[in-house]
C-alpha cells in the first residue's frame, strides 16, 4: 500500500475518533449541567455511570473499526491508530475546553 493510503487511513480514523470524542464530551457536558448540585454517594455513582458509558462508547468505536477492516479499503493499522489518537487527544482537548468554561 502506498503512503497516501496510510495517510488517508490515519486521517479517516482521526476524523472518526474525533467524532466519537465530541459525542463523549456532549454526554459529559449534559451530565455536568444536569447534576451541578449533587454531591456525596449519589453524585459519585452517577459520575461513575457516565464514565462507564463514555468508555463503552469508545470501545464500541474501536470495535467498529476492527470489524469493518475488511470492508474499508484502507490500511487497518493506520485507521485504528488514527481512531485511538482521535479518541484520546481530542477527548483531552474537549475536556480541557469544558473545564475551562465551566
Amino acid at each position: 500500500m502506498s503512503l497516501f493510503q496510510y495517510a488517508l487511513g490515519a486521517v479517516a480514523g482521526l476524523a472518526f475518533g474525533s467524532l466519537i470524542a465530541y459525542l463523549n464530551s456532549r454526554i459529559t457536558k449534559k451530565y455536568l449541567n444536569k447534576n451541578k448540585d449533587k454531591s456525596g454517594p449519589e453524585g459519585a455513582a452517577s459520575a461513575m455511570g457516565v464514565s462507564a458509558l463514555r468508555m463503552l462508547i469508545s470501545v464500541l468505536a474501536l470495535a467498529a473499526v476492527f470489524f469493518t477492516r475488511k470492508l474499508i479499503p484502507l490500511p487497518f493499522t493506520a485507521t485504528i491508530i488514527g481512531t485511538a489518537v482521535g479518541l484520546t487527544a481530542v477527548s483531552f482537548a474537549f475536556l480541557w475546553h469544558l473545564t475551562k468554561h465551566e
